[in-house]
């Protein structure tokens, strides 16, 4: 068995190469054609904006987009061939898909801090609407009340969801008994229950038959119910994606199964869990039917869950967006942009928890 050796002079040249990388090169015919198929849709727009009156939607989505896609299929065709055509119709409709959610996103964003920061203020954070007419200026009345009672309500949705969400991801991925099927079939259909099906439920069972008034208590169970299949379906993916050797190492150790499951496997998932928790509120926390029907509407601050009709953030925002006053709307662009920052103060408060949890 030979061995071969470089020679010294060839092996001090390889040392001294630099690492290539040929995937960065294009062809100057490439970089033309992509060039051309960029630049000749947007000036033939450009200048049918500057010399008609068609408008900018329309502009946009009926002439550039498929202006675009022709330009793109034909610059793909030039230099790739026609296996080309259909990686540059991906290419653009992914493109363009990626920039109207975020013209669409910095609209709504735009749109709330514009008209909402008009409202905006201490005692409209803190004060309640007692003795506020719509026709009130803004400087006096709040949201303060409203505030409490979607907290309130969101919390007790919370309380109710989330544990039996968990248990339900945790039957589904790790008990898998007989029900399983049925378990992820009757989750799949509660997913889908309109906003206001569950309000109307909550208005029938609890409400109308006397076992308690419209609260915070009849909220919450109408927003448990919109809550329970997003936070058991997220949380059922989470718990797939914890790798099977530690559960198979924490069996082999003696440690019986639901000690696994609460020792290991939820610990090891617990961002995501939390995730899945943080997408439940979010996916309730705006919805303003259910609590037309099951909370009702107060102008007084009320902190007891089970005793009065309770205001919240959505129905606030209902009651005055459409009435003609100016400082009306105004107090519901504040209010929606007042729900949109509570999102976002959720959202960063529980991946810095999460992560921090992860950590120790």
């Amino acid at each position: 068995m030979s061995t071969s050796t470089f020679d010294p002079a060839a092996l001090e040249q390889l040392q001294q190469q630099k690492s290539g990388r040929p995937w960065r090169k294009k062809p100057t015919r490439f970089t033309a054609s992509v060039a051309l198929a960029v630049v000749i849709p947007a000036l033939l727009v450009a200048a049918l904006f500057l010399t008609s009156d068609i408008p900018v939607p329309i502009l946009l989505v009926v002439i550039y987009l498929p202006l675009q896609l022709i330009a793109s299929g034909i610059a793909a065709w030039a230099t790739k061939g026609t296996r080309g055509i259909a990686d540059s119709v991906i290419i653009v409709n992914a493109i363009g898909a990626s920039l109207f959610s975020v013209v669409v996103l910095v609209s709504v964003i735009g749109s709330l801090v514009v008209r909402g920061l008009r409202a905006l203020s201490p005692h409209f954070l803190f004060q309640n609407s007692v003795y506020i007419s719509p026709s009130t200026p803004l400087d006096y009345g709040g949201i303060g009340h409203s505030l409490v009672g979607t907290l309130l309500i969101v919390f007790i949705a919370s309380l109710i969801s989330v544990p039996i969400g968990i248990a339900t991801a945790v039957y589904i991925t790790e008990v898998r008994g007989r029900a399983v099927p049925y378990v992820r079939f009757f989750v799949q259909a509660m997913s889908g229950v309109p906003s206001v099906v569950a309000g109307l439920f909550i208005l029938t069972i609890v409400v109308a038959t006397g076992a308690f008034n419209q609260s915070a208590f009849a909220g919450g169970l109408a927003y448990a119910i919109l809550m329970l299949p997003t936070v058991a379906r997220t949380a059922e993916e989470v718990l797939k994606l914890v790798p099977d050797d530690l559960r198979t190492g924490a069996l082999a150790l003696g440690s019986t199964r639901a000690r696994t499951v609460l020792r290991v496997v939820i610990p090891a998932a617990r961002t995501g869990i939390i995730t899945a928790v943080i997408l439940g509120v979010a996916r309730v926390i705006g919805e303003t039917a259910p609590l037309l029907l099951a909370a009702g509407n107060n102008d007084q601050t009320v902190v007891n869950p089970f005793g009065s009709p309770i205001s919240s953030v959505p129905t606030y925002i209902f009651n005055n967006v459409a009435l003609p006053y100016p400082d009306a709307v105004a107090r519901a662009w504040g209010s929606a942009l007042v729900l949109i920052i509570l999102v976002a103060i959720l959202f960063t408060l529980a991946r810095v928890l999460g992560r921090g949890r992860v950590g120790r």
